[in-house]
Parts: C-alpha cells; structure tokens; sequence
C-alpha cells in the first residue's frame, strides 16, 4: 500500500477545505464581524496540514489501488469531520457537540445539536451548509479529480455505486467524467437557489437551503424550517427539487443526450417513482381519514414528506410526529429504501432493492423448478452474480447495523424502542430527523454524550457504506501484499 500517496491527496484535501472555508471568512470580513478567529485558525490549520503532507512527495506513481481508495476516503471523510469541528468549537459549543454538527454536516444527515438557531452568526449557519454541499457529490467528484491516475474499482469506492448508469463514464476519461458530474452538481445549486429566489427567499435564506437540498442534507437557518417560511410555492419548490436531488445524476446525463424516453425506461428511476407514489398515496388516505387535513392538504403533506424521507433530505412541513402510527409507519420504511445510486442520499438505494426484489423472485422460480437457471439483468443489463452476492451481504449488514445502532441507543439513551429504532434508521440513512425524540432536527440536543457518539458512528457507517469503514478494522487490510 503506496501509504505516502494516499497522505499526499489527503494533504491536497486539506488545502481545497481551507479554500472553501474562505467563503465564510470572507463573509466576516466583509460584514465587519470580530469573528476572525473561528475561521481563521481552522483555515491557517488546514492549510499547514496540507502544506505538510503534500511537501517532497511525488505521488503520481502506479494507479490508486482499492485498498488505498479505502483509505484515502474513510480517512479522508474522518479528518475532515474533525477539521470541520473547528469553527462551531471556536464559537463556544462544547467538543461533542461540535464534532457532532460537523460529522452531520459532512455525511449529509443533517441532524443537529445547536439548540437557538435564530441567534447563531450568519458566517457559522453558512458553514453549517457548505458542510453538508461537501459532504454531497461536490466533496467526491474533488476527490477523484485529484487523482488522475485512479481505476474504475477506485472509482466505485469514491462514488459509493455498483454498477448501472453510475459506473458508466460519459466521456472517455473518468477525470473528465467526474468535472462534468461537478458542473452538474454546481449548477443543480444554482438552479434551485434562483428558484427558491422567484418563491420569495432572499439570497442568504436560497443559497443555505439550495446547498441543503442539492446534498440531501436538510439543515435549514430557521428552528422551524420551512414552516418559517409559511408560503406553498416555497413547498412546492422544495418538494420538486428534493424529488430530482434523490435521482440518478449521470442518468440526468443520459436522458439530456438521449431524451426523456432513456429515464423513463430506466427500472430503478421507475421504481424511485413508483414507491414516492405508493406510500405518498397510503399517507394520504390514513390522514384524510382521519381528518387531520383536507383532500387537497393531505396529499401536499402527504407526498412532501414521502419525498423528503425518501430521498433522505429530512425537510419537514408540519408536525408528521402528531400523524397516525400508519403513516409513521410508512416514513420509518422509506428511511430504509432512499432514493436512486448515483445521487447523494443515504439508505439501502433503489438499484440494491431492485436486484433483491428480482433476486427473491428468483428464488421462488427456482424454488418451483429446481433446475431452471435464471439470470438477474436491470435496464437491460445482466448482473453478475459476484455483485448480487455484494448486494445481499450488503443488505444483511446494513439491517445487523441498525439493530446494533439502536440497541445500544436505547441502552445508553435511555431512550423509547421506537425513538432509539428511529434515530438508528435516520442516521444510518442520513435522513436526520426521525420520531419522537427527534422529530425535528433540533432533538438531537436533547440526547446525551453516549448516545450522540453512536449516532455519529453510526451517520459515518452509513455514509461510508458499511464496507469501506468496517473493512479498515480488518487485520488482512494492514498487510503488506
């Protein structure tokens, strides 16, 4: 394992962080806020790190094997976590909290812990969203572009996919893939930022909340969210912004060059499609019938909240806490699932559920006629059994994960089963907010130390797929080949 190499490119990491959190201190600058140290010692921090770590090495050597993509990445996302930490620490929130708003922001989960949003600096409630931004494909596609010399196994490391439209490249150099999937990325942000300026946000208010449902991620600048706002057609962006976030992004691509028939025909966008409006039609029904809303207000609340569940994003519109245990039923599932590979949200994917669904019929088939030979194929093309092995440990891992995580919740917590299974499932997903406890954002304030270490470990587990942390702790991995 080439470990200088892999220190080098976490030193180039280091530098571009320290570049992006010039943007708040700049923001400081220019308002004239005597808040310079917050943000200009981690800058100086990173700076120096990079500075060492990138000093007398030639790294270009060789091709990054999958062993250092592992490496680079889960330590990469770890120290930058710890970086990140810097200016809510400098601000005055105690370690834990600090790290733990940090590591939130960076695995897009968007849960937090700082109670008073409303009296929170402008420059720190901005580097909250930038957090999250990165945390996203932006802090990827920065990684990958760095290394020119990475191979397509790397790749799917960097890119947390398996296989389908993620793992195709769109021009003939995965750099050059990557740079177009960041302009993507950028002017996604752009786009929803002057949509979310027509609905009647000001630019402070669009920019933070565009970075927030580009990424997934779900931190608002308001205790209250988007209810602050009061206005539908703010909603309906959301609502509409959230739903493309947690599709296929090199899709997107395709459907662009090839037309809208090459997303429709795609089977994991048309299951993305076809859960939103199974369980947005359930939710539906179980609040009008029990007249909590009218017809028309019980599918907008309906639908929006399936939308943000599933696509992991954790934005709320009213209190889905105080709904019917059917329809909390139904967002506890959806954590589950998440939106489309190739995106930003957490979860199992909708790739993974459509090889497992098609992997049990599979099975009764074979159940049926015990010599028949079946082969799994999605949108035309043919899976390998190698990678459905992957998928189904995959899938056992992640639910072993989630029993563990909120086990030791409750136990630590001392919290309710139901609101320590719904932390797990949120945290592991990266939705954020789940029942009870935490059915805002905000709730996380309310746990203990234990219990916030836990759900950090378990928001990095789940950002970093299970595998690419878990295989670290692995003595084989330290051997030298």
């Amino acid at each position: 394992m080439n470990k200088r190499l892999v220190m080098y490119l976490w030193g180039k990491i280091a530098l571009v962080f320290g570049g992006y959190m010039l943007f708040p201190l700049l923001m400081t600058l220019v308002a004239n806020e005597n808040r310079l140290a917050e943000f200009g010692i981690p800058v100086l921090i990173s700076v120096a790190i990079g500075a060492v770590l990138t000093r007398g090495i030639n790294p270009y050597k060789g091709r990054l094997s999958v062993r250092e993509g592992i490496l680079l990445i889960s330590g990469a996302f770890v120290f930058l976590c710890i970086l990140g930490m810097f200016p809510f620490w400098l601000t005055g929130f105690s370690f834990i909290d600090s790290l733990f708003e940090s590591v939130s922001g960076f695995t897009t989960t968007g849960a937090s812990v700082l109670g008073d949003l409303d009296v929170l600096p402008r420059e720190l409630l901005l580097w909250r969203s930038l957090t999250q931004w990165l945390g996203g494909l932006g802090i990827i596609i920065v990684f990958v572009t760095m290394v020119p010399q990475v191979g397509r196994e790397a790749l799917q490391l960097f890119t947390g996919e398996l296989h389908g439209e993620s793992a195709e490249r769109l021009l003939p150099r995965i750099t050059e893939t990557m740079k177009l999937l960041f302009c993507f990325y950028s002017g996604f942000t752009c786009v929803v930022t002057l949509l979310l300026l027509m609905a009647g946000m000001d630019f402070f208010e669009a920019i933070n909340h565009a970075m927030a449902i580009v990424s997934t991620g779900g931190f608002s600048i308001y205790n209250d969210g988007l209810r602050h706002f009061n206005s539908t057609t703010i909603n309906f962006v959301v609502l509409v912004c959230m739903f493309m976030a947690g599709g296929n992004h090199v899709l997107y691509f395709k459907t662009y060059r090839e037309g809208l028939g090459h997303l429709l025909k795609d089977t994991e966008f048309r299951l993305y499609m076809l859960l939103t409006a199974i369980f947005g039609i359930f939710i539906t029904v179980d609040l009008y019938h029990n007249s909590l809303y009218s017809a028309g207000n019980s599918i907008f609340n309906a639908f929006f909240q399936t939308v943000s569940t599933v696509s992991t994003s954790g934005f709320a519109m009213a209190n889905y806490d105080a709904w019917p245990d059917f329809s909390k039923y139904c967002l506890f599932l959806l954590m589950f699932v998440g939106g489309c590979s190739g995106s930003t949200v957490g979860g199992i994917k909708m790739s993974r559920m459509v090889i497992l669904l098609k992997v049990t019929g599979a099975e009764l088939k074979r159940t049926i006629h015990p010599r028949m030979v079946t082969t799994i194929s999605m949108t035309g093309r043919v899976v390998s059994p190698r990678l459905i092995d992957g998928i189904t440990r995959f899938f056992f891992l992640y639910i072993t994960v989630f029993f563990f995580s909120a086990s030791l919740l409750a136990l630590v917590g001392d919290l309710s089963m139901f609101s320590a299974a719904g932390i797990a499932a949120a945290c592991l997903a990266s939705v954020g907010a789940a029942f009870e406890t935490v059915a805002s954002i905000a709730g996380y304030a309310e746990l203990n130390n234990g219990a916030k270490v836990i759900a950090m470990l378990t928001m990095l587990l789940g950002r970093l797929e299970i595998f690419t942390l878990l295989v670290l702790f692995h003595p084989d991995f330290w051997k030298t080949e």
